[in-house]
């Protein structure tokens, strides 16, 4: 453009139809430029959109692989939640305390058991003497009762003679 322009005081004289053409081309390349620009925005745009989906999605496969995670080292009973391993702690000491207590409830009742057998012993062979003593103060009696009569006998005996 400069090479065919025309000098006219030291100033170059450009025709207007190739200074049409060349700002055409430059209204073209600018125009081009900014629907570029334009379509560049909306990739941009599409691109951030897909992003935030793409984010809240990795966000809620992390907040569920954290669900997974708590629900499997924790266990909820009457709406406390434990940690497994202090639940089977917890529940272990729980079973070795009924263990215990039920390990005593038998020892007593072996105790008492042996000492209601030694009562029992010792009822019968109360009661075993106190038979003997009756009988044998019954035996006394009747003995003596005898002895009472024959003398009675005796006695009329002497009366009568």
């Amino acid at each position: 453009m400069k090479s065919n322009s025309q000098t006219f005081q030291d100033y170059k004289v450009i025709k207007e139809f190739v200074l049409d053409g060349v700002w055409k081309i430059v209204m073209d390349s600018v125009k081009k430029q900014r629907l570029t620009i334009v379509q560049s925005h909306e990739t941009i745009s599409q691109l951030e959109a897909n992003l935030k989906s793409v984010e809240l999605t990795l966000k809620k496969e992390r907040e569920s692989a954290a669900e997974v995670v708590y629900g499997s080292i924790h266990i909820s009973i009457l709406g406390f939640d434990f940690r497994k391993s202090v639940f089977l702690t917890l529940l272990t000491f729980v079973f070795a305390g009924f263990v215990i207590v039920i390990s005593f409830a038998i020892g007593n009742m072996n105790v008492m058991r042996t000492r209601m057998k030694e009562k029992m012993v010792i009822a019968d062979v109360v009661s075993n003497e106190y038979e003997e003593f009756k009988r044998k103060t019954l035996e006394k009696q009747m003995k003596l009762s005898r002895e009472l009569q024959t003398e009675r006998n005796r006695i009329e005996e002497l009366m009568r003679a």
